[in-house]
């Protein structure tokens, strides 16, 4: 269902880079497409539809690039340079839960999707990120399955720029609990 740019690189001759707290690596492409930087990705390098829908203190929140999803899938990523949970400190983590627990009813009331997936990988890219993927009630697919397949690429820019800020609006009337 996703096609990922090429890694980055092996790590070496890597550095740190950016202001605190969040040293970000020279070899991340997740870092230096925050820092505003060309990646050589052609899914990266493209201004996002609506640009941020959330911005936190420790994450992000965007539209998944439309060459490899559907309108309404968006991704969550740490503005922290990590790989997983297990790096993530207290703060990231409330930060995370208290995030996914608006997110997740904001995509669906958005896309009218009664199911989101959630998909964290970090193999290709290894700095935290999660899809949220709306499971469309449409074929017999299910769970891995449905994720596996090719999307169907039909949505244009304005599409996704639309769903973007319908995700955002819904995310900002949630309450923080």
């Amino acid at each position: 269902m996703f096609t990922f740019p090429e890694a980055p690189g092996d790590g070496k001759g890597s550095a740190e880079v950016g202001p605190a707290p969040y040293h970000h690596r020279s070899d991340c492409n997740i870092c230096r497409k925050q820092d505003g930087l060309k990646t050589g990705s052609a899914l990266l390098d493209v201004p996002r539809a609506g640009g941020y829908i959330v911005e936190g203190e420790h994450f992000l929140v965007e539209h998944a690039p439309l060459q490899s999803s559907s309108a309404g899938t968006v991704i969550l990523e740490t503005r922290r340079h990590l790989l997983d949970f297990g790096e993530m400190t207290p703060a990231e983590l409330a930060e995370f839960g208290s995030t996914v627990h608006r997110l997740v009813p904001a995509v669906k009331a958005a896309t009218g999707v009664q199911r989101i997936y959630l998909l964290a990988l970090m193999e290709r890219a290894p700095h935290f990120h999660m899809w949220l993927v709306p499971k469309k009630d449409v074929g017999e697919l299910r769970g891995v399955l449905y994720m596996a397949q090719t999307p169907p690429l039909t949505a244009s820019q304005s599409d996704a720029e639309a769903m973007s800020r319908a995700i955002r609006a819904a995310f900002e009337r949630t309450s923080v609990t």
